[in-house]
């Protein structure tokens, strides 16, 4: 004989499989999606256990443009550009959750605390900025290109 707590019991694991299926249709979805309609660009992804923040630079017409922020979770990737590449070398700067360096760099330019679009690299302090060491990223040409982020 069937009780109310025994229907409550079915009910319940019903709607956690419902749950779960939905959750594996979608993401199954999901990458069939992206699969299909992949965008060019630059893509950031963090390999490492911890939150990070990314700043990117590259030459324009107008000059260095420096922009940020975009913050990556652990195990996580984001679209830091999200049109086909024009440049054969970009710059990044990673931040941890407390503003500090994690990935040192040979290109000093400029950033800000907050979300930022700057132009010319040089001369930070003079202008109110942060002077920030900046890593050296080679599309070799390509309109696509991924980069890990991993340390210690």
């Amino acid at each position: 004989m069937k009780t109310d707590r025994d229907s409550g019991k079915t009910m319940r694991r019903r709607r956690a499989r419902s749950r779960s299926i939905a959750f594996i249709g979608a993401a199954a979805l999901a990458g069939i999606l992206s699969a299909s309609s992949a965008h060019a660009g630059l893509r950031v992804c963090n390999g490492s256990v911890d939150l990070v923040n990314v700043a990117l630079g590259y030459e324009t017409d107008e000059g260095l443009r420096t922009e940020g922020w975009w913050t990556i979770t652990a195990n996580a990737c984001s679209q830091v550009l999200q049109e086909p590449l024009k440049k054969a070398r970009y710059y990044l700067h990673v931040a941890d959750g407390f503003g500090e360096s994690r990935l040192g760099g040979d290109i000093t330019l400029c950033i800000r605390e907050e979300k930022f679009v700057l132009y010319d690299g040089d001369q930070c302090w003079q202008r109110g900025l942060i002077e920030a060491d900046f890593f050296q990223v080679e599309t070799e040409g390509k309109q696509d290109w991924t980069v890990l982020l991993s340390y210690d």
